[in-house]
């Protein structure tokens, strides 16, 4: 298989393609739905979303399973993601049809989803180890009183929820999921909806912090 690889740079393609489409599904969109659900029980409250936090925060082996469950897929996600699009090409302007707004947006989406986590991240994660505060209703809700910070965040999240609603949709086609146009088009709503949903409980969650 090495040999091979080397011989057709098409086939490592196809591999590092499919691993990449794969790691977008299993672990980041796992992930992402994960943190959105801790991430909801703001709008239980200061207690019930502090609560939340303290025991994700400690969890055994936390950082390494961190490492290597979220921020390695989610690294190679992103570099070959961006490999894509610098390679890719897109032709709206000769063939305005919808797939072809879809791989555009697609790939703008992925960008402002990326830009928006990393920030995430690091305001949030790496920061907090560095200067040593606690992720907490209070915090978050001082970071998003910035209304600048409140509409980098919402912008972001709804990159973010493009990203993960039509990536799902592109990982059902290429993994041979949904084969013809009617499941195809039965995915694409159900994810459209899915992504809908999961943008609305995240502008909630973002807004009932700031009231």
């Amino acid at each position: 298989m090495p040999n091979q690889l080397q011989k057709n740079p098409d086939v490592a393609h196809f591999y590092l393609r499919r691993l990449h489409s794969l790691l977008g599904v299993i672990p980041v969109s796992a992930f992402l739905v994960e943190h959105m659900i801790a991430n909801s029980f703001i709008l239980k409250g200061p207690e019930a979303y502090n609560s939340v936090i303290q025991a994700l925060r400690s969890l055994p082996f936390l950082v390494p399973l961190e490492i290597l469950l979220i921020g390695f897929p989610l690294a190679y996600h992103s570099v070959y993601g961006i490999y894509i699009t610098l390679t890719g090409s897109a032709n709206t302007a000769s063939y305005s049809y919808l797939r072809n707004w879809m791989y555009v947006l697609q790939r703008v989406s992925g960008i402002i989803a990326l830009v928006f986590i990393a920030y995430h991240v690091w305001e949030f994660r790496i920061a907090s180890d560095i200067y040593g505060f606690e992720v907490s209703y209070e915090a978050v809700s001082k970071a998003l009183a910035n209304p600048w910070n409140f509409a980098f965040y919402s912008v972001g999240l709804a990159g973010t929820m493009f990203h993960f609603a039509n990536g799902l949709w592109l990982f059902c086609i290429t993994w041979g999921i949904t084969l013809g146009p009617k499941s195809q088009r039965i995915a694409g709503w159900i994810f459209a909806v899915a992504g809908l949903v999961f943008f609305v409980l995240a502008m909630q969650t973002i807004w009932a912090v700031v009231q």
